[in-house]
C-alpha cells in the first residue's frame, strides 16, 4: 500500500539524477537524452491527463527554478501541456503498443518544446532552427532511451492502469 504512495516520487527523483548525471555523460555531438520528459509521458501514459498535467506541473516548476527569471513558468507551462496531452491520446485510443508509445513520446517531446519555444518568445526563424538542430536529435534520442526503459523497466506493466 505504501508503494502506492511514494512510486512515482521515487521514480521522479531517479529521472532527476539521471537527467542530471547520466545524461550528461551519454551526450553524443551535445545531444542527450531527457529523462523529465521520458517520465512525464510514462506517467500520463499510465494514470490519465490529469495525474499527467500534475506531474508535468511539479517536473515544470522544479525546472523553472533553476531558469533564468524572465521566461519563469515557461517549462511549467509546457511540461503541464505535455502530461494533459499525452494522457489524453492514451484516452483517446486506449491500447497503444510499445512502437505506438515512444511515437507519442517523440511527438510531446515536439509539443513540449514548440510549447516552451512559444512561452519564451522566440522568433520564427529562432524557432525552426532550434526545431532542427536541437529538438529533432534530442527527440530521437530520447525516443531510443524511453523505448529501452519502456521496453526493460516497465515490460508487462504498460497497460492502462488510469485511477
Amino acid at each position: 500500500m505504501i508503494w502506492q504512495w511514494i512510486r512515482f516520487p521515487l521514480l521522479f527523483l531517479v529521472a532527476v539524477v539521471m537527467q542530471t548525471t547520466v545524461s550528461k555523460w551519454i551526450r553524443i555531438f551535445d545531444i542527450g537524452p531527457d529523462f523529465i520528459i521520458i517520465f512525464i509521458v510514462l506517467i500520463a501514459l499510465r494514470r490519465g491527463p490529469v495525474v499527467g498535467a500534475l506531474w508535468g506541473f511539479f517536473a515544470g516548476f522544479a525546472l523553472d527554478v533553476y531558469a533564468p527569471v524572465e521566461w519563469l513558468g515557461a517549462h511549467t507551462i509546457s511540461m503541464v501541456v505535455l502530461g494533459f496531452f499525452v494522457g489524453q491520446l492514451e484516452e483517446r485510443f486506449l491500447t497503444l503498443n510499445l512502437g505506438m508509445k515512444i511515437g507519442v513520446l517523440g511527438l510531446g517531446f515536439f509539443v513540449c518544446d514548440i510549447v516552451y519555444y512559444i512561452a519564451v518568445g522566440f522568433d520564427r526563424g529562432v524557432v525552426f532552427n532550434l526545431l532542427l538542430t536541437q529538438t529533432l536529435p534530442e527527440s530521437l534520442y530520447t525516443m531510443i532511451c524511453g523505448g529501452v526503459a519502456f521496453k526493460f523497466l516497465f515490460a508487462g506493466n504498460l497497460k492502462n492502469k488510469h485511477v
